[in-house]
């Protein structure tokens, strides 16, 4: 009899003790799933605002690409011609630096805001070097193209990050 009782406290106390631990898995993975939920919340965010930026610069920088193409090609208009296209892609560039500065960061995104505002900055950055580059006589884009290239970067390792494939807003905004 008291081996029978023995051996029933003995189940009793091994059966609690995994009920326990099936409480504790449970609650794990629930846990999971939110933290798996709030992922995928802050991937989806981060792909509409990656998509935003550059849909944002191109509805204003319309003359300036006109001009960035035309130069690649060779195929610039000369004198007074010249003159107005560069001051049309000046002040594209100029409305495409406003719009940029514009543009506001999801709070889906405020563990990133810091890395997104320094690269919005260097877009806006590199906009404001393109205008004042089309101001001179010789116009060379090189230098505000490598800060974009920067900003690039910076915005491919945040979706590098959150396990996204890494794209290029310079290209998208030609």
């Amino acid at each position: 009899m008291k081996k029978l009782l023995v051996i029933g406290l003995s189940s009793f106390l091994f059966l609690s003790a995994c009920s326990s631990e099936e409480t504790t898995e449970t609650t794990d993975s629930s846990a999971g799933e939110t933290a798996s939920t709030d992922n995928a919340e802050v991937k989806k965010e981060l792909m509409r605002f990656y998509m935003a930026v550059p849909n944002t610069i191109n509805e204003v920088d319309g003359d300036l690409n006109t001009f960035e193409q035309q130069q690649e090609e060779g195929i610039l208009p000369e004198g007074d011609e010249l003159t107005a296209v560069k001051e049309a892609a000046a002040s594209s560039a100029e409305e495409a630096s406003q719009a940029v500065e514009g543009i506001e960061i999801p709070e889906a995104l405020n563990d990133k805001k810091e890395d997104i505002e320094s690269a919005l900055g260097m877009i806006s950055e590199s906009y404001d070097m393109k205008a004042a580059a089309l101001a001179e006589e010789e116009t060379s884009l090189e230098a505000a193209n490598e800060k974009f290239a920067e900003a690039d970067e910076i915005f491919n390792s945040i979706l590098e990050e959150h396990e996204l494939i890494p794209s290029s807003i310079q290209n998208e905004v030609k």
